[in-house]
Formats: C-alpha cells, structure tokens, sequence
C-alpha cells in the first residue's frame, strides 16, 4: 500500500498537477478569448449602428442636394421655355408682318399686271388700242 501512495504522489505531482494547470490554463484562456470576443462584437455591432447612421444622414442630405438641384433645373428650364417661346413669338410676328407686306405687294402687281395683260388681250383681240 505504501508503493501505491508514493506511486500516486509521484502521479499527481509530475502527471496529474501539471495537465490540470494546463487545463485550467487553457480554460482561462478560452474565457479570456472569449470575452476579447465579446468586446470585438459588440463594437461592431455598435461602429456598424453608427456608420448605418451616418449612412442614412448622408442619403437624407443627397436627397436633399439632388431635391434642390432638381427645383433650380425645373425653374432654369421654364425660364429658358419663356425666353425660347417669346422669341418663338417675336420671329413668328415679324415673318407674318413681313408676309403680309409681301402678300399686299404681290396683289398690287397681280392687279396692275392683270390689267395689262387684259387691255393687250383686248387690243390684239379688237385689232386696235384700247
């Protein structure tokens, strides 16, 4: 009996004592790994809220910038529209007036003309001056 209490002395001290301490050495390591874990996540997940926030921000903003440019390119765009549509109106009513001009010429020529053009029908029809 006494072979087996030194026999299981020399067991724990050199066999049994240093697989625990490693043991328990991995133990708290595993703990400790797993609270730097812990950490780890929760910063991300709070780095991954605020850049989520400030993702949102900026889409708020842009919509806004692209809102506002959108509202001066409509108020440009009518301007332009205004502009065009009175120049459009200007050149239309100089062209009807010039028109017209000519329209009234080219009556006063056909007239005249066609007048001329009769009395020579006559006169080469009557064989004499009209």
């Amino acid at each position: 009996m006494v072979i087996f209490v030194i026999n299981y002395l020399v067991v724990r001290k050199f066999f049994l004592r240093p697989i625990t301490e490693v043991i328990e050495q991995r133990e708290t390591e595993r703990k400790a790994a797993e609270k730097i874990h812990e950490e780890a996540l929760a910063r991300f997940n709070e780095e991954t809220a605020r850049m989520e926030s400030q993702l949102h921000i900026a889409k708020r903003e842009a919509a806004t910038v692209r809102d506002r440019y959108r509202a001066e390119a409509g108020a440009h765009r009518s301007k332009v529209l205004e502009r065009t549509q009175g120049e459009a109106k200007k050149i239309v009513g100089e062209a009807e007036t010039k028109l017209s001009a000519d329209v009234k010429v080219a009556r006063e020529t056909i007239v005249r003309e066609s007048e001329a053009l009769a009395r020579l029908a006559a006169q080469r029809i009557l064989g004499r001056a009209v």
